[in-house]
């Protein structure tokens, strides 16, 4: 049975020059990297939804401690020097902005956790006030204990976006850092 390294190694291959792992993808046409869908030039369109998810997916089955590569092989006699100076700043912009939407979402995380954080001491100081006198009364009571439990409902909701959902936008955010960082380079397809 093959081990781990034996099956990755037949997965993604090795770049002898400058040791890091390819992410290999196929092309007829250099178009074939953005949407079909979006009109705009090179520079600013948007990546196409299969080959960002490839990308994404093997940024992530790469461990952290190989540099990535991402290797596009096109038929032989169609490349193009100027097209993938095009090609290599588009696919910059596209991460570029993606990580600019990601650090927008960890600051709205961020905004709404410190409110939860405030109602919830807000909601258990007041029904910690209103405790003493309330337990008189049958109906203030049951609204107190309400008071009790929404602010620890809001507390954990603080703790959960806190550690839950920014945990998944600070690994999208390394997947896409690694993306950026990843050299890109061009090759035509051995006949």
């Amino acid at each position: 049975m093959a081990s781990d390294d034996q099956l990755f190694n037949q997965v993604y291959a090795l770049d002898q020059a400058n040791n890091a792992y390819m992410v290999e993808v196929a092309l007829d046409h250099y178009t074939d990297i953005f949407s079909e869908w979006d009109p705009a030039p090179f520079k600013r369109r948007e990546l196409d939804p299969d080959l960002q998810l490839y990308l994404e997916g093997s940024a992530e089955e790469i461990p952290a401690q190989y540099p990535l590569e991402v290797c596009f092989t096109l038929p032989s006699g169609r490349r193009d020097r100027a097209m993938e100076d095009e090609v290599r700043a588009g696919l910059r912009n596209s991460i570029d902005f993606k990580l600019y939407l990601l650090k927008r979402e960890v600051k709205a995380i961020h905004t709404r956790t410190l409110r939860y954080v405030i109602t919830g001491f807000g909601t258990l100081w007041v029904a910690r006030v209103l405790s003493g006198p309330a337990e008189a009364y049958t109906v203030t009571s049951v609204l107190t204990e309400g008071l009790f439990i929404g602010g620890w409902v809001f507390l954990w909701e603080a703790v959960s976006l806190f550690f839950f959902s920014n945990r998944e936008l600070y690994c999208r955010h390394r997947t896409y850092q690694r993306l950026r960082n990843a050299q890109v380079v061009f090759r035509e397809a051995a006949d």
